[in-house]
C-alpha cells in the first residue's frame, strides 16, 4: 500500500513537472512573440529607409545614364569653335529629325542635317517648331537669354558658337517609338532588373508620358532628368522626370505586408515549438503512464504466476514425499497441477499472442476461416472462466456465415478473450449472449460477432482506455480478478490484422457489450475456398 501511494505521488509529481515545462514554454513563445513584433518595427523602419535609399539611388544612376547618352550624342555632332563637322556618328538612333537653325537677315532658316555624311538639306519649318523660330528672331532682335524649347517639347536645342558668339542652334528631336519601346525598358532592365517596382518617365508640366504609366502622389520617387546639359553648363532644362513606385503602392505599404508576412512565419514557428513542446510533454506523459501500466503489468503477472506456481509446488512436493497415499487423493491433486499448469500455459500464451500481434505476426497468415469454428474453439478454450463464473452461454448465428480471411489461431484467441472478459467481468449476471451477423454488399459482406453480457458495466472513465495494453479497471484491481491487461488489447491487434475493428460500450439495459466486426472474403476467395472444402 505504501509503494501504491508513493507510485501515485511520484506520478502527480511528474505530472506537475510536465504541465509546468508546458507553462513555461507557452510564457517564452508569448515573451519571444512580443520581441518579435518589436523587432520586426525597428527592422522594418530601416528595410524602408534603405529600400528608399536603394530607390533614390537607382534612379539617380538611370537619371544621369540618360543625361550622358544625350549630352554625348549631342556632342558628337555639335562642332566645336573653329572646327568642322567630322561625322560623328554616336547614338543617333536616340533622334528622329536633326536640323540646324542659322539665322540671316532677320529670317531663321532651317537646314535638316544628315549625321552620317554632315550634309545639309535646307527645309521648312515645321509648325511644331514655330514656337522655338519666334524664339530665336526675339534672342537676335532683342538681345535677352538664349531661346528655349517648350518643356513638353521632345527638342533638344545646343547653340554653336564661333568666338564667343551664338552663330547658330542644332536642333534634336527624340524618337519618342524608340525611346518608349526600346530605350527605356532597355535602362530598366539594366538598372532596375526584375524588381517589384513600376517606373514611368514624363516630359513637361502636363507630365507627357513616354514610359509606363503616369504616377502622382507621395508614393512615388522622382528624379528630375536634364537631358543634353553640358558639363559645367547651366542647369537648365528639368523638364524630364522618371519615376518609380513599389507594386504595393508604396514604400510602406510594401514593408507592411513585408512585416506581416515575417510576422506570419516567425509566428508560425513558435506555434511549431510550442505545439512540438506540448506533443513531447504529452508523448512523455503516454510514455510515462505505459511505462507504470508495464510495471504494474510485471508485477501482476508475477503475482498471477506465483499462485498457480505455489500450489503446483506444494502439490508436487506432496505427491513425491509420500504424504499423499490415497489414489483419489492423488489424482485431485494431479487435476490440481494439471489445472494451474493450464493457467500458466494460457497467461504465457496470452503475451506471445500480444507480442506476435504486434510485430504482425497476425498479418502473415492468409487462410479461409470459419467463423463459428473458431467461436467454438473460442468456447472451449475459455470454458474454466464460463464454469467458474457458472455462466449460460446463448450463442444465436445464422446458418450460411461467409469465412473469414486470415489466421485461424489469432481469431480463436480473440474470441476466447471476449468470452472469458466477459465471464470474468460480467459473470454476476449469469448468462453470456453471443450474436453472429452478416451485412454489407454482397461482393464485400461484413461479419459481426457481438458478446453481451449482464454485468455491472463498464465505469464511463475506464471506457476510452479498454483497448489499451496492460490497462486494467480499478474494480478489477480491487476484486483481484485474474488477468494480465493484454486480453481486450491483443483483440484490437487481431481485429486491426484482419482489416475489422472492435468497439466496447455500455447497454441501456445493464451490463456491456463487445462488436468485434470482420470483412468476409470477397467472391473469389470464397469460392476457392469452398472449393477446397468440397
Amino acid at each position: 500500500m505504501e509503494i501504491a501511494k508513493g507510485g501515485c505521488n511520484l506520478g502527480l509529481r511528474a505530472r506537475v513537472q510536465e504541465w509546468g515545462w508546458v507553462a513555461v514554454m507557452v510564457s517564452l513563445c508569448c515573451l519571444l512573440a512580443v520581441l518579435q513584433y518589436r523587432w520586426t518595427g525597428e527592422l522594418s523602419e530601416a528595410e524602408r529607409q534603405q529600400m528608399g535609399a536603394g530607390l533614390a539611388t537607382q534612379l539617380e544612376l538611370m537619371a544621369r545614364a540618360f543625361d550622358r547618352d544625350l549630352r554625348e550624342a549631342t556632342e558628337a555632332l555639335v562642332p566645336r569653335e573653329e572646327e568642322e563637322f567630322r561625322g560623328r556618328t554616336g547614338r543617333m538612333r536616340l533622334f528622329s529629325r536633326i536640323a540646324v537653325a542659322t539665322p540671316k537677315k532677320g529670317v531663321v532658316g532651317l537646314e535638316l542635317l544628315d549625321p552620317a555624311t554632315g550634309q545639309k538639306t535646307p527645309m521648312s519649318w515645321p509648325p511644331e517648331w514655330d514656337s522655338f523660330r519666334e524664339e530665336i528672331l526675339r534672342r537676335v532682335e532683342e538681345g535677352y537669354g538664349p531661346p528655349r524649347v517648350e518643356r513638353d517639347s521632345l527638342l533638344l536645342e545646343i547653340p554653336q558658337f564661333r568666338e564667343g558668339e551664338e552663330v547658330a542652334w542644332y536642333l534634336f528631336e527624340l524618337d519618342e517609338g524608340y525611346l518608349r519601346e526600346t530605350y527605356w525598358p532597355s535602362m530598366v532592365r539594366r538598372y532596375m532588373g526584375e524588381s517589384v517596382y513600376d517606373v514611368s518617365v514624363t516630359v513637361g508640366e502636363r507630365g507627357k508620358v513616354l514610359y509606363g504609366a503616369a504616377m502622382t502622389g507621395a508614393d512615388a520617387t522622382t528624379r528630375t532628368l536634364r537631358p543634353g546639359r553640358k558639363k559645367g553648363g547651366p542647369e537648365g532644362g528639368g523638364r524630364w522626370r522618371i519615376s518609380a513606385r513599389h507594386r504595393e503602392g508604396s514604400l510602406d505599404a510594401a514593408v507592411r505586408v513585408s512585416r506581416w508576412r515575417n510576422l506570419a512565419v516567425s509566428g508560425l514557428l513558435l506555434v511549431l515549438i510550442a505545439a512540438a513542446g506540448w506533443a513531447l510533454v504529452r508523448n512523455t506523459g503516454k510514455a510515462r503512464r505505459l511505462a507504470e501500466m508495464e510495471f504494474a503489468f510485471v508485477a501482476g503477472v508475477t503475482h498471477e504466476f506465483r499462485t498457480p506456481l505455489t500450489v503446483i509446488r506444494g502439490a508436487g512436493h506432496n505427491l513425491l514425499s509420500g504424504v499423499v497415499k490415497d489414489a483419489a487423493q492423488r489424482e485431485r491433486y494431479t487435476k490440481l497441477i494439471v489445472r494451474h499448469a493450464e493457467n500458466l500455459t494460457e497467461m504465457v500464451e496470452q503475451v506471445l499472442g500480444f507480442a506476435g500481434a504486434r510485430s504482425g505476426g497476425a498479418k502473415n497468415a492468409h487462410e479461409a476461416v470459419r467463423v463459428m469454428d473458431a467461436i467454438n474453439e473460442g468456447l472451449e478454450a475459455a470454458g474454466g472462466e464460463i464454469e467458474g463464473a457458472r455462466c449460460e452461454v446463448d450463442l444465436q448465428a445464422p446458418p450460411e456465415i461467409p469465412p473469414v480471411m486470415g489466421d485461424a489461431v489469432a481469431l480463436r484467441r480473440a474470441f476466447q478473450n471476449l468470452i472469458g472478459n466477459a465471464a470474468k467481468h460480467g459473470g454476476e449476471g449469469g448468462w453470456i449472449g453471443i450474436t453472429v451477423e452478416v451485412g454489407g454488399r454482397e461482393e464485400r459482406q461484413e461479419v459481426t460477432v457481438r458478446v453481451q453480457d449482464r454485468g455491472a458495466g463498464i465505469p464511463a472513465e475506464e471506457l476510452a482506455h479498454l483497448f489499451e495494453p496492460f490497462y486494467r479497471g480499478e474494480r478489477a484491481k480491487a476484486d483481484q480478478v485474474r488477468g494480465t491487461g493484454l486480453g481486450l488489447s491483443l483483440v484490437a491487434e487481431i481485429a486491426k490484422a484482419h482489416g475489422g475493428s472492435v468497439t466496447g460500450e455500455n447497454l441501456v439495459s445493464g451490463g456491456s457489450v463487445f462488436t468485434l466486426r470482420l470483412p468476409a472474403a470477397r467472391l473469389e476467395e470464397y469460392d476457392e475456398f469452398a472449393h477446397s472444402a468440397g
